[in-house]
């Protein structure tokens, strides 16, 4: 094939190519990931299984990155997780997006938020306010699934150790 044939047949492969990507609305998908990340604390909240609804929404490779912790991979570990904060006492958790992202090819997304914890501690109750980030995949059906969660606390930064 000559080099003027060989790209043309190029140039005509690519055009095509970009011809039938389909136009993302990425106002459209960050607004459908704020009420997916809504739907899924309203779903956790509203559950007498509150693990159950918090692994429904969950991509089944999903990684939770809890503070203080190992991570948790796969919808069984994760719900382990979640399972384990339950159990202890005075637990409740209240979370809310503040803003979501959607990247150019509409198939990733993140959310982020502010949440706050309770707990009974040994000197009575205990508030943990802080923030998470969530990221979003689509899913052949087009739902959204979270593929990562972490979060962490509000609290102050700690003093460098004397004498260093």
């Amino acid at each position: 094939m000559r080099p003027t044939a060989a790209l043309s047949s190029f140039t005509l492969l690519l055009v095509a190519g970009c011809a039938t990507q389909p136009a993302i609305d990425v106002e459209a998908e960050r607004d459908a990931l704020m009420a997916a990340d809504g739907a899924w604390f309203e779903a956790y909240s509203a559950s007498d299984a509150p693990a159950d609804a918090f692994v429904a929404q969950l991509a089944d490779d999903a990684t939770l990155l809890p503070p203080d912790a190992p991570l948790a991979q796969g919808a069984d570990a994760i719900h382990t997780v979640i399972e384990h904060l339950e159990a202890m006492p005075g637990f409740t958790v209240t979370w809310s997006p503040v803003a979501a992202d959607v990247g150019s090819g509409g198939d990733l997304g993140y959310t982020r938020g502010t949440y706050e914890m309770a707990l009974a501690g040994p000197d009575g109750p205990v508030t943990i306010v802080g923030k998470y980030l969530t990221v979003w995949k689509k899913q052949p059906d087009g739902a959204w699934k979270v593929v990562a969660d972490m979060f962490n606390a509000d609290a102050p930064l700690a003093p460098a150790p004397s004498g260093s």
